[in-house]
């Protein structure tokens, strides 16, 4: 049964950081709050460039292996270049970087989590239970769980098709940035704002001047909406109106029931209007 089966989620991989200096490298350089990435808690990230653009995305959390390590999980085209630019901070602190490629990824659906391990405590957005690490956010379906032992998920069902998976980011408007996207948009355009993955409260990282101007002084922030079509859409296509001005675009779509389940990022000139996607 498909409620059974696990999602290998072949595209995730591991930026490690080890050392002292890591926590503060990583405050000083990512949107998300160290302060709150714990041995219970995860966060949401994700890095910008000096005009605010951003550069990746990505889950933080504490690596329960080791002392003073943090794992950033996420594509791993993404950490390669979130890793080069943490590169040119890192000899001011104690701190090593190593993309880890043993790791493997699953998405685990709630409700087999709890009957397979019902030990796990849901109460926890991260856990470690010395055989496998989980974390969740937002109010996902899914968890992952990830393990460098290859044997360890071998009885259960595993699937290779990640339509569930993303339907489960675009119902939750988390869109991950790809390689493709890297440098292109605000994290407003992506929805950032709306998933915490943008933490206001925390103190200041490359970008966030402009990130923070944009969401308190911006008269209209870019919208983050879901729409279904009959066509096949690419990845950051565009979306028109019916005099065909462009609104919006295509940040992700998964297919659902014979249609396309979209995530858009739509621009100042949507009115929520009558959307025309691109042939």
């Amino acid at each position: 049964m498909e409620e059974k089966r696990l999602i290998k989620l072949e595209y995730l991989s591991i930026l490690e950081l080890n050392g002292k200096g890591s926590f503060e490298l990583l405050q000083g350089q990512i949107t998300s709050d160290m302060e709150k990435v714990s041995e219970r808690n995860c966060a949401l990230g994700a890095i910008c460039d000096v005009k605010g653009r951003t550069i990746g995305s990505f889950v933080t959390a504490i690596n329960a292996e080791r002392d003073d390590s943090y794992h950033l999980i996420g594509d791993k085209k993404v950490l390669e270049l979130t890793m080069a630019v943490l590169e040119k901070y890192q000899p001011f602190y104690d701190t090593k970087m190593s993309i880890e490629d043993q790791y493997q990824f699953f998405g685990i659906k709630n409700d087999l989590l709890k009957d397979m391990f019902p030990k796990s405590n849901l109460d926890k957005s991260f856990e470690d239970n010395g055989l496998f690490s989980r974390v969740h956010y937002l109010e996902k379906e899914f968890h992952i769980v990830y393990s460098t032992n290859p044997k360890l998920f071998e009885a259960f069902e595993v699937s290779l098709d990640e339509s569930a998976w993303k339907q489960d980011e675009i119902l939750n408007l988390n869109y991950e940035i790809t390689s493709e996207a890297s440098n292109k948009f605000t994290p407003h355009e992506l929805g950032y704002h709306l998933t915490s993955r943008i933490d206001f409260e925390k103190g200041c990282y490359t970008g966030q001047e402009i990130v923070a101007r944009m969401h308190y002084r911006a008269k209209n922030l870019p919208n983050i909406i879901i729409k279904t079509t009959d066509k096949e859409v690419k990845p950051l296509s565009k979306v028109f109106d019916d005099n065909q001005k462009s609104i919006g675009l295509v940040l992700m779509s998964s297919a659902k029931e014979g249609k396309n389940l979209c995530l858009l990022s739509m621009n100042k000139n949507y009115k929520e209007q009558e959307i025309i996607f691109s042939n």
